[in-house]
């Protein structure tokens, strides 16, 4: 067995990295016997069974202690492809079976599950996104588990502020919101933040109350990544694009295909970093935060895990639910792998932060 530890600093918090592939005690061992007082459990893009089954899920089931310290995250596109159907559908048994394979990963244990919505549960952006994401949220409600929540409500964008004990604050918001294209509940609502301009406004007044704790900023789209969503692509796109919808579909198009990876690559598109209207929310919500030095970017959206730091913050991307993507080792890369699977975040009594 092989452990790479990548120690850094975040603000007033120590961060261990450890890159491995072992039981669960591994990484609470290396912790120097340092009691833990959280634990974060990072789930994105888990909306599909494999073979009847969630792998993943299991994994966190059959691994992972499951106690009043740990909270499971799970970040967004909990249904593929276009979220929960209405009931009539041919489709519901199947897309309602995926959510409960999910939300009962924490069954008859004190541990908090959290679910946050992605563009794959509004519709994959589509029209009829904001009543697909209403359904999936009173479906979560209906099932009245009691350490079960849904956020953010009713389709707004949050944010939602949830302490996690005395050093750590979770702040949760829904990205697709700001992306979305069509109906979403806006000026006319009852949300409590009705624009784009209210929530940057309180993310930042949320991060800067919390700002001598651990901020964990949550939402399904990564505000920087390695992979496909940030603009990674290889010779081989720019070859056979077509394999990018079907892995297996070798087209060769050298010139014709080399248009696709570079058009996503320098523009974007609307779930893409390069977008401008997803740019316009990684700039304006990094610049509120840019003084709250133990902050960390959660999210999912590109199918693999990724660690990457820059020169303010630290990002997560723990998007392996149940589909593999490409990743790329950059410069700011600190780990990445093209796997199924999730992130732990393990905060010590003495600040000591563990990610695997």
């Amino acid at each position: 067995m092989v452990i790479k530890k990548h120690i850094f600093w975040i603000g007033g918090f120590l961060l261990l990295n450890l890159s491995l592939n072992a039981q669960r005690d591994t990484a609470r061992n290396t912790a120097a016997e340092d009691t833990i007082i959280q634990r974060i459990i990072l789930i994105g893009d888990a909306g599909q069974l494999t073979n009847g089954k969630h792998p993943v899920v299991d994994a966190v089931r059959n691994y992972m202690t499951l106690d009043k310290k740990t909270t499971i995250l799970f970040l967004g596109d909990n249904l593929y492809k276009a979220g929960l159907p209405d009931d009539q559908d041919l489709s519901y048994a199947q897309s309602r079976a995926v959510l409960d394979s999910q939300l009962s990963v924490a069954d008859g244990t004190p541990a908090k599950v959290y679910m946050l919505p992605g563009n794959h549960d509004w519709d994959n952006g589509g029209r009829g996104g904001y009543d697909a994401i209403i359904r999936q949220q009173l479906y979560v409600d209906f099932l009245r588990k009691s350490n079960v929540k849904y956020y953010p409500e009713d389709g707004c964008p949050g944010p939602v502020e949830v302490s996690l004990g005395n050093e750590v604050t979770l702040i949760m918001f829904d990205s697709q919101w700001w992306l979305h294209p069509h109906d979403k509940p806006e000026i006319e609502s009852d949300c409590p933040c009705k624009t784009r301009e209210e929530l940057v406004t309180q993310i930042e007044d949320i991060a800067a109350r919390n700002s001598k704790k651990l901020v964990l900023l949550a939402c399904h789209h990564p505000f920087k990544s390695n992979g496909t969503h940030g603009g990674y692509y290889t010779l081989k796109q720019h070859l056979f694009p077509l394999t990018d919808l079907k892995k297996n579909l070798y087209i060769p198009l050298p010139i014709l295909g080399s248009a696709y990876p570079i058009s996503r690559a320098v523009f974007g598109s609307p779930q893409d970093l390069k977008h401008p209207i997803y740019a316009d929310m990684v700039s304006q919500i990094s610049a509120a935060v840019k003084s709250v030095p133990n902050l960390v970017f959660v999210a999912g959206h590109d199918h693999n895990l990724q660690h990457i730091k820059d020169s303010t913050h630290h990002y997560i991307v723990s998007g392996g639910g149940c589909k593999i993507s490409r990743t790329s080792k950059a410069k700011n890369s600190l780990f990445n792998s093209s796997s199924t699977g999730f992130s732990v975040m393990e905060v010590s009594r003495s600040k000591n932060v563990t990610i695997s």
